[in-house]
């Protein structure tokens, strides 16, 4: 007998029983007729419907439709037991969910909201460099790898730099000097955020500021040192209303929706005092703020850790 009480899955029974025979006890004295009804109306049904017709490209078949609605019982009857046993409470997942849907239907209420006439025009021009199209760079280089030249990197690259500058615009014999590169060193028509993806944040910001037809350098990245020819820079057109009047109005709606949100979490929390028992303790030794790395150093500083190859 006691070698059987020790059993998980009789535990877990016991466990079960125990449970239900206390909410049996003390959980029925508040409920009541109307807990133990559920109405599937033609509302919901037609939800049912709509949903699988959008994931699945047809309307169910009925056999199809009974189950959804046998799944939505099963699901309703659970959560009606478990929320009347106390289950949810002081749950973070359950609260979590609660609260981002109440999120969710704030924000539905700002969508409702409509701009005044020239109000999106006006946010538009308060915003314009949003929406203006990247400069784009032409640009090829010549490497010099540290890892190889060592000390002498830098004295290499200054020698170097002088040559090329005397040999002015740069040809198919000029671009096998310096040393091999893993990546390309001619790149066509490249937006900043996409030389940044391969070359590092601070290559970059460095190149996009060069004067074109002309040579550069030494200038840092995570590979090494790089002299620069610049063949030209596209700056992007102004950006007109018109063309990007959807994109406008999308964004505007997102932010009328973050300020609602914000505004109506602040009414919310006025109603309430707040009292924090315990200040936690600073989980650093010193007690003192860790200071966040800048997402990109500076141009012509130490160089970045090199972007990963594509494999």
């Amino acid at each position: 007998m006691l070698k059987l009480l020790k059993e998980p899955l009789l535990q877990f029974l016991l466990i079960g029983a125990g449970i239900y025979g206390i909410y049996a006890l003390i959980g029925t004295a508040d409920e009541g007729a109307g807990d133990y009804v559920i109405v599937v109306d033609e509302a919901r049904v037609q939800g049912f419907v709509t949903a699988w017709e959008s994931r699945m490209g047809r309307g169910p078949t009925q056999r199809e439709l009974d189950g959804l609605i046998d799944q939505y019982l099963k699901e309703e009857i659970l959560y009606r037991e478990a929320e009347a046993m106390g289950l949810g409470e002081n749950d973070p997942i359950t609260r979590r969910r609660l609260a981002q849907k109440l999120e969710f239907l704030t924000k539905d209420i700002a969508r409702l909201k409509e701009p005044e006439a020239g109000e999106l025009e006006s946010w538009f021009e308060a915003n314009k460099a949003d929406y203006r199209a990247p400069d784009l760079i032409t640009f090829t280089h010549v490497f010099i790898d540290p890892d190889k030249r060592e000390e002498a990197t830098l004295p290499d690259a200054e020698a170097l730099l002088a040559e090329l500058k005397a040999a002015g615009e740069p040809d198919e014999a000029t671009r096998d000097l310096g040393d091999r590169f893993m990546l390309q060193n001619y790149y066509p028509l490249k937006s900043e955020l996409e030389i940044r993806k391969q070359l590092g944040g601070g290559f970059a910001e460095q190149v996009m500021q060069l004067e074109p037809e002309q040579w550069h350098g030494p200038v840092l990245s995570g590979y090494g040192v790089h002299l620069v020819y610049v063949y030209a820079l596209q700056v992007g057109p102004e950006p007109v209303f018109a063309e990007v009047r959807e994109q406008v109005y999308a964004d505007w709606q997102t932010e009328q929706q973050e300020q609602f949100n914000a505004e109506y979490f602040a009414s919310l929390r006025s109603r309430y005092d707040i009292v924090i028992d315990v200040q936690p303790e600073p989980a650093g030794d010193s007690g003192t703020d860790v200071e966040l790395p800048a997402p990109d150093k500076a141009a012509g500083s130490n160089p970045e850790r090199a972007p990963e190859p594509a494999s």
